[in-house]
């Protein structure tokens, strides 16, 4: 409707605009006010063409009301306000029939153009031998929803997960576990049933610190990390059976929060070890490369210590070794050369900030990177709370919740609908915030059936299929013209056509909180529409089908917005 009623204003002023010799306007938008009582939508074109109409904004302004207030199949009203701005005011029956247009639409989301823009979503990046934490949540969930989102208005997206599984301190797990390992193996015992994950974690922890007392321990796990990168077979074997296991829990943790990771997406350090050298022999062709005390270094001025020389960017140490940057920088090069990728999103912590920056702009510097778009999206960093502990108390609260409320019902929906409401609400407490944001973790808060919270949400879901189970009908399957007979039917109308330019803005700024937002706000919409509008009671049989449609496209809409989020939407709580 948007798009409609924009290229209608441009065809109803072009000749006024002609008049005044402008020629460009095909900036002209209209924007949802955030008073609705001013109208629908509110134009500022006046505003922004006075300086080039050689005119005030209130008389250029009045011009096109008067143009526009012909258009009666349009608008009911159209009013200047201010200096300068103009309020839109649709008529019923283009809210009724853009709306019923785009519920009969199998797609509620306006897709990109065919083919789209691919893109390559960096996220989660765990370490291997190591438990996810909180710190890992943000990241994890935020880069989910924004492949989702992505990829739901058509672009072709490709999830990456760069696991820390290369370098010194994979030789030193593999340097503690390798006699634990063989024992249990010896013993014709299930590796995975006795070595966990929290038992790496365990074997990581000690070997560090006895590289820090023990030289001799230093050494020994350097001569593994030398060995393991000449492909020595017998450690690759430990390697890779390490990997497994660490992985198999982080999986766990992935399905429990309903993330799209899988072992196709890793694309840990250890797949561009192959790749390091020849990303050196670039950076060395471009001119870029500067050797510094033996190692080799990239100097750029936009990077600058406290005395107001160039930070070296190390490529290559001076013992001809490699670090994080340069698989960091490996892998910008096959991202965009092998993937053919046109965006780049990496989601990482906020400390990473200042690495990341570094490695784009020597990836420019070099021509590695001819991607405008490469985001490091940073998020603020949790505490070292394991991760699986904190899912799990979230779902015993919710289940207290879920039996409190509804009792009724039968053990094993309780158990399902605790976990669907602990792990959304989680998982919407950190989406719902700006992501550079901190915010005060509450299970009291984030479990709440009212205010900005996923149980609100996904109980204004729940309620919505509960009056079709009243009414005995399929909700999936109905279908009815709707018709305004009220302000609060208008209003989440009008609403539930913003939908998908929220999901375009969450892919634009890349900001989840865009979308629970829009969704909080629909929910509150509809509250207002269900107290005011009866549905099932009313008499009416052709506004009563109207009301059972938008309720029914408004659980639709409710539904999509909660899976773009990686949160499921219970149809009984």
């Amino acid at each position: 409707m948007k798009k409609q009623l924009i290229s209608l204003i441009h065809q109803r002023l072009k000749e006024l605009f002609t008049s005044y010799g402008i020629e460009d306007y095909g900036f002209i938008d209209v924007q949802v006010p955030p008073d609705k009582t001013n109208g629908d939508f509110s134009l500022n074109a006046a505003m922004k063409l006075a300086k080039a109409a050689k005119c005030a904004p209130q008389k250029l302004a009045a011009e096109m009301v008067a143009r526009l207030e012909t258009e009666k199949d349009w608008f009911s009203k159209v009013e200047m306000a201010g200096p300068g701005f103009i309020n839109l005011y649709l008529a019923d029956r283009v809210i009724e029939n853009s709306f019923n247009e785009l519920a009969a639409r199998t797609v509620i989301v306006e897709q990109a153009p065919a083919g789209g823009e691919k893109t390559v979503v960096d996220y989660s990046s765990v370490n291997i031998a190591k438990q996810m934490h909180v710190g890992h949540l943000r990241s994890t969930i935020i880069g989910d929803v924004l492949a989702r989102v992505i990829e739901e208005l058509g672009n072709p997206v490709v999830r990456q997960n760069h696991l820390g599984d290369w370098g010194l301190p994979m030789a030193m797990v593999i340097w503690k576990a390798e006699p634990e390992i063989a024992a249990i193996e010896k013993r014709g015992v299930d590796l995975t049933s006795e070595l966990t994950l929290a038992r790496l974690e365990e074997l990581y922890k000690s070997a560090s610190a006895e590289c820090k007392e023990n030289p001799a321990a230093a050494t020994a796990c350097h001569d593994y990390l030398v060995q393991l990168q000449q492909g020595d077979k017998a450690l690759l074997d430990l390697w890779h059976k390490i990997i497994r296991i660490s992985m198999a829990e982080v999986y766990r943790i992935y399905r429990l929060l309903d993330v799209k990771l899988f072992e196709e997406n890793e694309r840990g350090e250890s797949f561009y070890r192959d790749m390091l050298a020849d990303t050196v022999a670039e950076l060395g062709k471009s001119g870029k490369l500067v050797e510094s005390q033996g190692a080799q270094c990239v100097f750029l001025e936009e990077f600058k210590g406290k005395d107001g020389s160039p930070l070296p960017v190390i490529v290559q140490k001076s013992d001809g070794g490699f670090n994080y940057g340069t698989f960091d920088l490996a892998g910008l090069r096959y991202r965009t050369a092998t993937l053919g990728a046109q965006r780049i999103v990496y989601v990482t912590d906020a400390r990473q900030a200042l690495h990341f920056k570094q490695i784009f702009a020597v990836a420019r510097a070099a021509g590695i990177l001819a991607v405008p778009d490469v985001k490091p999206l940073k998020t603020r960093s949790g505490e070292n709370v394991k991760l699986a502990d904190l899912l799990s108390e979230a779902v015993e609260r919710a289940y207290q919740v879920v039996n409190e409320k509804n009792p009724g019902l039968s053990e094993e929906q309780k158990q399902q609908v605790a976990r669907t409401v602990g792990i959304g609400a989680v998982k919407y407490a950190d989406l719902s915030q700006n992501r550079n944001n901190d915010y005060v973790f509450s299970f009291d808060r984030m479990l709440a059936l009212n205010g900005n919270t996923a149980p609100y949400l996904q109980y204004a879901h729940a309620r919505i299929c509960s009056i079709f189970r009243r009414a005995g009908l399929n909700i999936d399957e109905f279908a009815a013209a709707a018709v305004i007979s009220q302000r609060e039917e208008r209003d989440l109308m009008v609403k539930l056509m913003e939908f998908s330019a929220a999901v375009s803005a969450v892919a634009a700024e890349l900001r989840p909180h865009i979308l629970c937002n829009y969704l909080y706000e629909l929910a509150v919409c509809f509250s207002a529409f269900y107290d005011k509008c009866p549905v099932l009671s009313c008499e009416d049989e052709k506004i009563k089908a109207s009301r059972l449609m938008i309720s029914s496209f408004t659980r639709r809409t409710l539904a999509k917005g909660l899976e773009l989020l990686g949160i499921s939407a219970p149809r009984e709580m």
